[in-house]
């Protein structure tokens, strides 16, 4: 079974560290869900862990140091969907686009024979079929982040890192595209890390959650046990309540007023 081990984890931006001295375990078949405030360093987290930013420390898959891999070789691991998806602004349709991600590092002119059924198998997953001959510069900005997510789980990642996935969707697209992703973390062993927003998809979705206040590890663990009313406050200065929904499957968290200190002094 996949696992993902981080011991003192930092994230550099010039001579500053971000990110600083993260640390956890992850089992596969499991969804991490990354929270804080605006400014924490969720966004810095992510690029550090797949490669975009400068980072030190401990980062192994399965036992593999990603920090010692290549750019080809931890892209051959890790699946990521960033927030901005200008990146798919090119003149490829979606279909040629899953193609391409699936054979960008082959030197033969031919794609390898499993690509086109590949292709439409993650199409037909994320019911984005009719977008197959379309170019994603002429789509909503959700249905790009739909695109982004096909073309980070058409190559079959081992970890799946996800920055704020549900932006740019409607509640629908929002729930349909977490369902997808919890679905296909558990019956592919693989492990999930999600920067959101909304405390309520953290609770329904994500296994486990990782707090982060400027740049810091504040806590870490069972999303339920974590996300307390005492812990919500004290991170994002907000008084909340949480009631248990669908026989305590999960928690709704509805937020009651912004504590005196809250705006603007974290």
């Amino acid at each position: 079974m996949t696992r993902l081990s981080l011991s003192d984890f930092h994230v550099s931006i010039g001579r500053r560290h971000v990110v600083d001295t993260i640390g956890f375990d992850l089992q596969g078949g499991s969804i991490m869900a990354v929270l804080g405030p605006n400014g924490a360093g969720k966004s810095t987290f992510m690029k550090g862990l797949c490669g975009l930013r400068r980072a030190r420390g401990t980062v192994r898959l399965d036992g593999v140091d990603l920090q010692a891999l290549s750019p080809a070789e931890r892209a051959s691991l890790i699946g990521y969907v960033a927030q901005d998806t200008t990146h798919l602004s090119v003149r490829l349709t979606v279909f040629e686009l899953l193609m391409l991600a699936q054979n960008g590092d082959r030197r033969a002119w031919k794609a390898a024979p499993e690509s086109t059924r590949r292709a439409e198998e993650m199409l037909a997953l994320l019911g984005l079929e009719r977008f197959a001959g379309t170019m994603p510069s002429v789509l909503s900005g959700g249905e790009r982040q739909m695109i982004a997510l096909a073309l980070a789980l058409v190559r079959r990642p081992k970890l799946l890192l996800l920055d704020e996935p549900t932006s740019a969707l409607d509640l629908a697209n929002q729930l349909h595209m977490l369902e997808v992703v919890q679905d296909y973390t558990r019956r592919n062993a693989i492990i999930t890390i999600a920067v959101l927003h909304d405390l309520n998809l953290a609770t329904r979705y994500a296994d486990a959650c990782l707090l982060l206040a400027r740049g810091r590890q504040v806590a870490t663990g069972v999303t339920k046990e974590i996300l307390s009313a005492a812990q919500i406050a004290d991170l994002y200065r907000v008084e909340c309540r949480s009631i248990d929904v669908d026989q305590g499957r999960f928690s709704a968290i509805y937020p009651i007023s912004v504590l005196s200190d809250g705006v603007g002094h974290r």
